[in-house]
């Protein structure tokens, strides 16, 4: 759950952008959390404020630039008023360029790491497939993908914990581009 959390996706269309393609913006994933949970109630202090509900809400930069033939993307995030931080980026490779009536197909790599947890080490790698197609100003767009989640834990200086998961990804989203801003919005599960 919190590998979903730090996965570094620009949320945006997988695609090639020209030398000047170059965006910023401000995105957030929201991971359902059940308080109750003991890995919740162990790991998280009582007073902490980043879940809302029962939700926790992880903010993030993300800056994206084209270089022609691929687009290379970086993301950070604090959770809250927390230590945690993550950094991850992802790079757009371009297999069959859109026209006018034809989708654009492309493959998206990605990597992110969690920083600020002195007891947990925890990385994410992912490798997607998307289709995107352009309508006027507005582009939808589909991803299937593998995502892998690699984390250590350390209990005591003797005893310390491993888990490496694989998921199945699926992402569908939308892009809304007016000349500024671009409005984008992508579900993952």
């Amino acid at each position: 759950m919190i590998g979903q959390g730090i996965f570094a996706t620009p949320v945006q269309p997988a695609r090639g952008t020209g030398l000047l393609g170059f965006d910023v913006g401000i995105a957030a994933t929201a991971l359902k959390i059940d308080k109750g949970a003991g890995y919740w109630t162990n790991s998280v202090p009582q007073n902490s404020t980043f879940v809302r509900g029962n939700y926790a809400a992880v903010p993030r930069i993300v800056v994206s630039k084209g270089f022609g033939g691929a687009t290379i993307s970086g993301s950070y995030a604090q959770f809250s008023n927390s230590g945690v931080k993550t950094f991850g980026g992802a790079l757009d490779v371009p297999i069959i360029r859109g026209t006018v009536v034809t989708p654009e197909i492309a493959l998206r790599g990605s990597y992110a790491t969690m920083t600020g947890v002195d007891v947990l080490k925890l990385k994410t790698y992912g490798v997607e497939a998307f289709v995107s197609k352009g309508f006027g100003p507005l582009m939808p767009y589909a991803a299937i993908g593998r995502m892998r989640t690699d984390s250590r834990g350390t209990i005591t200086p003797t005893l310390s914990l491993s888990d490496r998961a694989d998921i199945v990804r699926y992402t569908a989203g939308l892009r809304l581009s007016m000349l500024i801003p671009k409005l984008k919005i992508s579900v993952g599960f």
